[in-house]
């Protein structure tokens, strides 16, 4: 036997055992929640597929004072050209933001745009129009509004005051101190409330919260994009720090994007 045979041999056997997809123990904890959220020809892949509670379609803040937005306006900018045009912005000027621009946003994003039948009907789709997703903004320097951390109410078109203040320094430390976190004028977090979904589609309705996140997400680019400014995503975060800032528990509610916005440098 020659002695590169030999070696190949004394190094095979010395290997670690490969890990092999299908073996639950060992698979990874991604592969697993594919695998355990999927469907077979019975139905639910998991053996005991877990429903959440129900709980209200709108998350309020009841004694937060509001800012109403304004009506959004129609843009002039073609869908074709906004999708040509649309990029990942990281650097930001100084100029502020003004009410009429995050209403656009925030709109465009996730808001209501028609009724069917009971149901109020947004711009992004969403599995059973459940709507798992929430939007936070962190309003830095934009006019008519104080700096501080907003809750957008999709109901009625306002921001809730969470809480007052610049965050800018807290932002940018949960967000893995990334400088965009905290360059541009405005930053939208996106949070999903799971238990929207999975009350009727169960563990499977954590994907469908994920798909939603999407949707939205490029709603905000596509707009941002008409109106002359920028944004990004960020999802390289500390997800304890942020979820503490945004003062909700990752158990009812978790972060999932970070997207600053401003006028691109």
């Amino acid at each position: 036997m020659s002695f590169v045979i030999r070696i190949s041999i004394v190094l095979l056997f010395s290997l670690p055992p490969l890990i092999m997809a299908g073996e639950d123990e060992t698979m990874s904890i991604g592969r697993e929640f594919h695998s355990q959220t999927g469907f077979d020809d019975r139905g639910y892949n998991a053996k005991h597929p877990v429903f959440g509670k129900e709980i209200p379609l709108y998350k309020t803040y009841p004694n937060a004072s509001k800012t109403e937005l304004p009506p959004p306006t129609v843009g002039k900018m073609p869908l074709e050209q906004a999708i040509a045009e649309r990029r990942s912005i990281r650097d930001f000027t100084d100029r502020p933001l003004d009410l009429e621009q995050i209403s656009r946003i925030l709109q465009s994003a996730d808001g209501i745009t028609h009724t069917w039948g009971n149901f109020e009907m947004r711009s992004a789709p969403s599995g059973g129009a459940l709507y798992p997703i929430d939007l936070y903004l962190f309003v830095f320097a934009a006019e008519d509004i104080s700096p501080g951390l907003y809750h957008y109410q999709v109901s009625d078109s306002s921001l809730e005051l969470v809480k007052e203040g610049d965050f800018r320094t807290q932002l940018y430390k949960a967000a893995n101190e990334q400088d965009v976190a905290e360059s541009g004028q405005i930053c939208i977090v996106m949070t999903a409330r799971f238990e929207r979904s999975t009350r009727k589609y169960a563990d499977r309705g954590y994907r469908y919260a994920y798909m939603e996140s999407g949707a939205v997400c490029q709603n905000i680019y596509l707009q941002t994009t008409s109106l002359g400014l920028g944004t990004t995503v960020v999802g390289a975060f500390n997800d304890d720090a942020l979820n503490r800032l945004l003062e909700i528990d990752d158990v009812d509610e978790a972060a999932l994007l970070i997207m600053p916005v401003g006028y691109p440098k």
